[in-house]
C-alpha cells in the first residue's frame, strides 16, 4: 500500500517527515541509469568545475500566490476603471445606488483577492527561507540540504533517494520535479524538491542527466559538443540548461529566453501558462528584493571552498539554444 508523503494546500507541497517509508512506496524512483538527452531547466544558482549549486522549487512556489494576484487585479482594474468612468461623467440621482453598489462590489472584490493570494503565503511561508539550496560536490562526491542559517545535511550523493514528481501547475499543466527524499532506517526524515526536470514533458529528466553526468563525468560532458563531420549541433543530443541566478537578483533578460526555449516546443500550453509565469517573474523579484538568499554554515563553505575564486564558469552563454535564439534575434 503507498504511503502519503505530502499534503497539499492551494499551490504548496507539505512534505511529510518522521513516518513509515519503504522505496518500493515511492513512484518513479530514479537511478544512474535513467538518462535523458534533453534539458530545460532554470535551477542554477552556481557552477563550476568543483560543484553546482541548486536552487529548490520553494522558491518558485513562493512566487505562486502573489502571481495570482497579479492575474485576477485585471478584473479588478477593469472596475475601477469603469468607477473613474462614472466619476468623471455626471450622472442622475438615481443612479448613486448603483454607483455605490458597484463600489461596494469592487471593494469587496479587493478584500477577496487580498485573502485569497495572500493568505497562503502568511500561513506557509511565513518565518522561512526563500528557497532551500542544495550542493552537489563533484570532488567530494557529497551532497549538501540546505535546512537554515545554523543546519545542513551532508550526505553521499548516492545515499539520497531521488523520484520524479508530480505537482498542480498553477497554468493548468503538471509541474514535474526532482525529488531528494531523506530515508534512514526505514523512515522518511526529509524532502527537498531540487527543481524542475522540464516543463510540459515529464519523458524528459534533463535536470537528472545533468547531475549524473555532472558527478560522474565532469564539466566536459555537459558542453556542446558539434558533429566531428559536419560541424553541427543536435539540440535534442545535448544537455544545457536555460537560466542562472545573479547574485540574488533574477536575470530577467535570462529568464525570458528561458521561456522562449521552453515554450517554443510547447505552443499550446504556454497561452495558459505564460501569463502566470511572466506573473510568478515579476512575483520572485519582489520577493528577492524583501528576503535575500539564504547564507550556508560556514562548515559548508569551508568544505566547498565558497569563497575560493574561479575563473572558469559555466554560463548561459555555453547553452546551444539561447546561441540560437540570439542568432535569430540579429
Amino acid at each position: 500500500m503507498n504511503i502519503k508523503e505530502k499534503n497539499y494546500y492551494f499551490g504548496y507541497d507539505e512534505f511529510k517527515k518522521n513516518i513509515p517509508i519503504d522505496i518500493a512506496d515511492i513512484e518513479n524512483v530514479l537511478t544512474l541509469q535513467d538518462r535523458h538527452d534533453l534539458n530545460h531547466n532554470w535551477s542554477f544558482l552556481r557552477m563550476n568545475h568543483d560543484y553546482i549549486e541548486l536552487i529548490d522549487q520553494y522558491y518558485a512556489r513562493l512566487g505562486k500566490g502573489f502571481s495570482v494576484f497579479f492575474v485576477m487585479l485585471l478584473p479588478f482594474l477593469v472596475v475601477l476603471f469603469f468607477l473613474i468612468f462614472i466619476l468623471l461623467n455626471p450622472f442622475q440621482e438615481e443612479s448613486v445606488f448603483l454607483y455605490w453598489t458597484v463600489v461596494g462590489a469592487n471593494f469587496s472584490l479587493l478584500v477577496i483577492i487580498i485573502v485569497f493570494c495572500f493568505y497562503p503565503i502568511y500561513k506557509y511561508d511565513k518565518g522561512k527561507p526563500i528557497c532551500r539550496p542544495i550542493i552537489f560536490n563533484r570532488n567530494t562526491q557529497k551532497v549538501y540540504f540546505y535546512i537554515n542559517e545554523h543546519e545542513y545535511l551532508e550526505k553521499h550523493w548516492l545515499d539520497v533517494t531521488y523520484a520524479l514528481g508530480t505537482s498542480q501547475g498553477l497554468g493548468g499543466m503538471p509541474i514535474y520535479e526532482l525529488r531528494a527524499h531523506i530515508i534512514e532506517d526505514g523512515i522518511l526524515k526529509d524532502t527537498f524538491l531540487i527543481g524542475f526536470p522540464k516543463i510540459g514533458n515529464g519523458a524528459s529528466l534533463g535536470l537528472w542527466s545533468f547531475i549524473c553526468h555532472y558527478m560522474q563525468h565532469g564539466m566536459q560532458e555537459l558542453k556542446p559538443h558539434p558533429h566531428p563531420m559536419y560541424g553541427t549541433i543536435d539540440p535534442l543530443k545535448q544537455l544545457t540548461f536555460c537560466q542562472r541566478m545573479l547574485g540574488s537578483k533574477e536575470s530577467i533578460q535570462d529568464t525570458w529566453r528561458s521561456f522562449r526555449c521552453v515554450y517554443f516546443n510547447n505552443p499550446l500550453p504556454s497561452y495558459f501558462a505564460f501569463p502566470f509565469d511572466l506573473c510568478n517573474l515579476i512575483a520572485r523579484r519582489i520577493f528577492l528584493t524583501i528576503k535575500p538568499l539564504p547564507v550556508w554554515h560556514s562548515d559548508v563553505v569551508k568544505a566547498n571552498e565558497m569563497d575560493k575564486i574561479r575563473e572558469e564558469e559555466i554560463t548561459y552563454r555555453d547553452n546551444y539554444e539561447f546561441k540560437e535564439f540570439e542568432i535569430k534575434d540579429k
